[in-house]
Formats: C-alpha cells, structure tokens, sequence
C-alpha cells in the first residue's frame, strides 16, 4: 500500500477539490476516473499510475491512495462485479484487479495491439477500442467474444455499446458505422453528411438507448437508433466553436430519455442545455479551465479534472438548481427537494407522452405485430389521450342512482363474475349519466364490455377509454336511432360493391342485408367473431392508425375473407345469423392485411373519410366530458325534456304498481289463510264424528259377545267329562268366534286408514288449490 490512511478533501467554495502530491510535495496530474453504481467511490489514475480511491459516503469525501497500477488509458468499475476495476494500459493489454486486494494481484485481457482508449458495457459485454481495434469480451469468462470488422484505412475516434445493443464506432474522417450484437456479420452506414455536421468530437447515447447524440463543429444532433434518422439539431452560440465531450445528466423519473445535456466546449467550458426544449440552461456557477469531466450514474455528483490536474467533485444540484430551469428555458426543476405525489405523476405522464409517440410505436407494431401485454393499457391512453379527468368521472357517479330501468340494459350480457358485472354495472350507469339517449341502446354491453376488460384494473381510463371509441370510431351510430344505422350500413355497401362486387351479389340474391353481415360485427366491434388475443391485436391496429374509418373497412375485410364460409351457409338463415355471432378461426394480421389494401384502392366517393370525421376527438383534461347528444337525431334532442318527464311518470308508475301488488299479495294471503283454516276444522270434525262412530260399533259388538262367552263357559263345566270329540268340536267353534271378532276389527282399522288417507289426500288438494290461488 502507498498510504493506507484515510484522509478529508478540501472544501474550496460549492466543491471538494483534491490535488494529489507525493512525501516530497511533488504534485501528480489525474488524468482518469471513474463512479462506482451506487455512487459511492470514485477512483481515479494519475499520470505516474497511482490509483486513488474517494469515498464519498460521510459528510465529508475521503480520500487514500491503494497503489501503483500503470499508467491507465481508461479506468471503470466492473458492472458485472463492483469489487473489481478494469484498467486500460498502453500495453495493449487491460487489466483485472479486485479491491481489497494486494496490487500485484490482477489478471489480464490480451487482444488489443494498440493501447486501449475507450470502455463501454451491456449486459455481461464489454466493449473496447483502440485506433484500429474493436474487441467485445465476455465478463463471465473473460474471453474475447467478437472482434469487429472495422474499416483500419480510417482512425477510430471512438466505439460504444448502447443499452440496447447498438455498436457505433465514430472514425476520424466522420463516418460512422454501426452494428446490433445479434446481427454482427450485418454493419450499416450512417451518412452524418445529410445531417450538416462536421468534425465530429465525441458522441453517447441516452440511457433508454433509443437516441444517440453528436457533437461536433457549430451544432449537437440527436439521431434515432431505430433508423438513425435525424431527430432535432441544437446549434450551439456563436462563442462556442464545437463540442468536444458529451455525457447526459439522468433526472428523476425520466425513464433513461435524458432531456439535459453536458457538453465540454472550445473554450473548456462545462456547458448544459435541453435537448428537448433545445435551449441553454443558465448556471449560477462558472466551471472552466476543464481537461476531462465525468457525471455519476444517477445524476448526482459531476466531478471533473482541470488543467491543473487537479480533481473537483460537485453536486449537481448546486450546479443545475431551480433558478437555471426558469420557465422561459421550457423546463421544470431538475431536482424536487419537496413536492408531491402529483408532482411525481405528472412528470411521468409528461415523458411517457414524449416518449410513447407513434414514430417510435409503429416501428414496434411493424416488427412485432402487436403491442406488449404489460404495456397495452399504458399504450392504448397515451395514443389516445386519455386525461384521466378525475373531476368529470366523480361528477357523474356521484350522480347514479342504480334505476331499475337502467339495469334492464345488462339483460343482454349476462354475467356470472359477480365482480365484473358490478364493474359493467356501474360503467353503463355513468354512460347514461353522460348521456341519457344510451338508455334504448340494447347493444351497449356487448359493445363495451371487451374494452371494459382490458382496463379493468383503471375504471376511470377505461371509462374514458370507451367515450373515445364511442366519440371516434361510433361516428353517425345514432342518426337513426333506435333503428341500425342505415348510413353506415349503406357505406359499407358501397365498399363491398366495389370491393367484391359478386359477393354483394349474393348476399343480395338470397335476402341478406347489411343489417345480418354488417350491424352484428359492428356492435361488438368484432369482439364475438376474433378470440380475445386477435381482438387485442386488432385493436392495436385501429387505435394506432388512428382512423375511425378502417372499422368500418375491416368489416369488409371480414365478410371477404371468409367469402367461401360463407356461400357455404346461405341455404340457411339460422346459420348465417349464427355466423356473424360466432367466434371463427381468423387471424388480425390477415384481416388487416386486406383491410389495408381496401383502404388505399378504395374511390375517395365512396371511402368513410368522405363522411366521417377521420380525426381523433380528444376528452377534456379538465371541466365535463365532450357532449353525445348531436350524434342523435333532431327531434329525439328537441324532445328530450319531454322523454325526461316521461321517464319520471314511469318510474311513478312502476312505483305504484309495486305498491298495488304488494298490497294484493297480503289481501289474497290473509283471505288463503282464513279458507284454509275453515277447512281444516271442518275435516277436524268429521274426522271426530267417524271416530266416534266406530268406538260406538266396538262397544256394541262387545256387549252382545259377552253373554254368549259365558254361557259356553258354563255348558264347559256341565260337560266337563264328555269325550274327547265333543271337547275339540266346542274348541273349535271358541276360535272361530275369536276369529270373527278379530277379522271384524281389522276390518274397521283398515277403514279407519283409508279415512285417514282421504281426508289426508284432500288437504293436499286444497292446498295446492290455494297455492295457486296466491
């Protein structure tokens, strides 16, 4: 170890400044460094090759010197491992060496001829150039994994790696070309001729990857990665001559799209600017005199070495504060010491809407078909400017009154989750807050309940998500109202005349109007005839195109597609309606491949955008939602109050007619109650009556038995000592008596059964009688 103490940074006005120097007070110039991840450390080379390492954790950076490493050509932390710092020597080689460790343990990366210049990452890859070399490594293994291609006739001024795994390498006569790592045997050009900028001094990208920046002679363009198209262009004051070193300054919540800049100008200058607003940011501290500057990861420190040699480490907030981002610069605070969750919300909002716009979508949509599942909702309100009007929605359920002829809407989709039907529910209960009209349109649930389901999780933005479908791609639905919109009907008529004229033909030769292969597919906006994933797709595709029209072409589309389906089910009306309601085998992509082609040969006399409205209407982001009611015909508006007073009188009467049954109910209750009463005692009695008409029969029979058993007692005695035939002759006609008397008893129980029984059966028979009754 050269000095294993730890010793405080010097405090020279807003920044600690550390001028390294030897035991003979001999000073060292510090020509590299580098943060760690987490902002904690930096360290930094200085020319004789000493590394020294600065925490900054205390209140106070410290400070101590590890030792002699070589004189670097470049110096970073390994973002793989944060224990150990890859070093550039001039060499060639790159060295490996962990902290916490003897200086003279370190390994080697071998490859580079020339000393190594610059470092960039991605993932477990890691970039290096020389003048003539680009070598990707593997920070796994440590093994060479690529070694570039490059043009040697031409210097290599730099090459980087972006965060999505862009390689450019900038060569001295200002060509540039760029590669992606899945796609190295592929290379293309980037012509920085088109974008009127020379001698290019140094170029990075933003943390998100998608924009990559130049600086160069008299301006800084900012170029798209997708297609390296140019983007904007800020030309710099006419006192800055060029920029030489360019690194992005990450603010709070801007997602890795870096809107501030700092640039190194010809007068060695630490300038900031706005990419977005293209405006200079105004500082309230003068930083000149600088060789080399660097900006932590997050934003929050800049330390940069002067040409004394000497390291200066500032917090960016003292450099870039609130009075430096006024209004009249078109920017908002770089760091919020006290603010609110709106504040956070806002700000997201506000670079999601910079970020989401529909050059960088429709590139995703091309390439991958569909839009991410974790996105979509996000994606689908940014498109459509979806203000989620907080203030409007509450106004309107706080206006619900859950009628119960509101309700007879859902009869249409019933549902067995309970919880999505409650949020169906209480979604048509604010449309008919919105718009009472909705009440006689039947079709509503079926029509809004897909979208319901993919926001779900937001009621408020789906909410507002189907006032826009219903104010966009529902265009001129209600002129006819109740009845199905014959002008729409009729334009997609026009289309399939001209589109395929044969099959109208058909449709037309066996009594199949627009009403059967049109109207079922527009009020499910084809939700019923796609599964749900094609449907999202789909969608994707009309949102994004942002034309109300190709609805009504993709119906077309539908109808053509499966022109062979259907000419196969004409014979039968049932199964044609069946059809339209069914769910079919059809991918969006080839629907909307067709409906494409339509769009563009379609006559412009016949086309949709000659009678819809082919621009999106957004919803206010403050103050009520947009009116529905000019999309009704005149005299249902003009008679509105009177459908108001109507709606009134019936629910009047509903109400009295439920207070009338109710009452008729107990009436014919208590009067069932009293009939059934009376017949009970009266079959009470006569049960009693036949009861005590055989007990009157078993008495009698008794008494007229006991005198004859005891003069056979007697005649037993007189003849006691008769022979044995007379004695089981007089045996025998005792058990037939006993006999009679038992049979006639039986005889009586089993009537007295069979009473039970009937008198039994006909209760029943009453009471189902006045079961009925009730």
């Amino acid at each position: 170890m050269y000095n294993s103490g730890w010793n405080k940074l010097i405090k020279s006005n807003d920044c600690y400044k550390y001028a390294p120097t030897n035991n003979v007070k001999k000073k060292y110039c510090l020509i590299q460094m580098s943060f760690n991840h987490d902002e904690e450390y930096l360290i930094v080379g200085d020319t004789k090759g000493y590394l020294h390492y600065i925490e900054l954790l205390g209140d106070v950076p410290c400070y101590k010197i590890l030792g002699n490493i070589g004189r670097p050509t470049f110096l970073t932390f390994n973002p793989i491992c944060t224990e150990e710092i890859l070093i550039g020597l001039d060499t060639g080689d790159i060295k490996i060496w962990k902290l916490y460790t003897d200086i003279n343990e370190f390994s080697l990366l071998s490859g580079h001829k020339l000393a190594p210049t610059h470092v960039s990452f991605y993932k477990h890859h890691c970039l290096t150039s020389s003048r003539n070399e680009v070598i990707i490594w593997d920070l796994n293994s440590y093994n060479k994994v690529h070694q570039l291609n490059v043009r040697i006739k031409n210097a290599i001024k730099k090459a980087a790696f972006s965060n999505v795994g862009h390689i450019v390498v900038l060569y001295h006569n200002d060509t540039m070309q760029a590669w992606t790592l899945r796609q190295l045997h592929k290379d293309t050009k980037i012509d920085t001729k088109i974008f009127g900028i020379r001698y290019i001094k140094d170029f990075i990208f933003t943390k998100d990857g998608r924009t990559m920046i130049m600086g160069g002679t008299r301006n800084i363009s900012i170029l798209n990665t997708y297609d390296w198209s140019l983007l904007r262009k800020l030309c710099l004051p006419n006192n800055f001559i060029e920029a030489k070193q360019l690194s992005v300054v990450p603010c709070p919540l801007d997602g890795g799209a870096n809107k501030i800049l700092a640039f190194l100008s010809s007068k060695n200058m630490l300038q900031f600017c706005d990419i977005n607003a293209l405006t200079f940011l105004e500082i309230p501290i003068s930083i000149d005199r600088i060789k080399k500057f660097v900006i932590s990861p997050t934003g929050r420190y800049i330390a940069y070495i002067d040409q004394e040699g000497c390291l200066n480490i500032m917090h960016t907030d003292k450099i870039i504060s609130k009075k430096s981002l006024q209004p009249n610069k078109l920017l908002k605070p770089y760091r919020v010491h006290a603010h609110k969750i709106s504040d956070h919300l806002e700000c997201v909002r506000q670079n999601i809407k910079q970020e989401l716009n529909m050059k960088r979508l429709m590139p995703i949509l091309k390439e991958f078909g569909e839009y991410p599942e974790k996105y979509r909702t996000l994606i689908w309100s940014t498109i459509l400017k979806l203000p989620a009007n907080k203030n409007a929605y509450i106004a309107l359920t706080s206006k619900v009154t859950r009628e119960r002829f509101a309700l007879n809407i859902l009869k249409s989709l019933p549902l067995a989750d309970k919880s999505k039907a409650s949020l169906l529910a209480m979604t048509i209960d604010c449309l008919l807050q919105w718009c009472p009209l909705l009440i006689q349109c039947l079709f509503l649930p079926n029509l809004i309940f897909p979208f319901l389901m993919t926001f779900q999780k937001d009621p408020l933005l789906a909410f507002e998500l189907i006032l826009s479908i219903l104010l966009n791609y529902c265009q001129k639905w209600f002129e006819y109202h109740p009845l199905p919109p014959l002008n729409i009907l009729g334009i997609i008529e026009n289309i399939l005349l001209e589109a395929d004229p044969i099959l109208l033909n058909i449709f037309c030769e066996h009594g199949i109007t627009s009403r059967e292969y049109a109207w079922p597919l527009l009020q499910t906006a084809m939700s019923e005839v796609l599964s749900g994933d094609e449907w999202l797709i789909l969608w994707d595709h009309l949102i994004s195109f942002q034309k109300p029209s190709m609805l009504l072409i993709c119906v077309v589309a539908y109808n053509i597609f499966l022109k062979e389906n259907i000419i196969s089910l004409l014979k039968s009306s049932e199964d044609i309606k069946a059809f339209y309601n069914t769910q079919s085998h059809i991918r969006a992509k080839d629907l909307l491949k067709i409906a494409r082609k339509l769009d563009q040969k379609i006559s412009k006399r016949i086309h949709p955008n000659h009678y819809l409205r082919d621009e999106l209407l957004q919803l206010n982001h403050s103050g009520p939602y947009p009116s529905f009611i000019s999309e009704y015909p005149k005299f249902l508006i003009e008679n509105l109050a009177d459908l108001e007073k109507l709606k009134m009188q019936e629910q009047n009467l509903q109400e009295y007619n439920c207070r009338v049954a109710d009452f008729e109910k107990r009436r014919l209750y208590a009067e069932t109650e009293a009939f059934v009463k009376q017949i009970h005692e009266a079959r009470i009695n006569e049960v009693q009556k036949c009861f005590q008409e055989h007990i009157n029969n078993l008495n009698w029979k008794w008494q007229t038995l006991l005198p004859y058993t005891e003069k056979e007692k007697f005649c037993f005695h007189l003849y006691k000592n008769s022979d044995k035939k007379s004695e089981r002759k007089q045996e025998y006609n005792n058990c037939k008596i006993v006999e009679e008397i038992v049979s006639n008893e039986d005889a009586n129980s089993r009537n007295y059964k069979k009473l039970q029984q009937d008198v039994t059966k006909l209760e029943c028979e009453v009471q189902n009688f006045l079961d009925s009754l009730r």
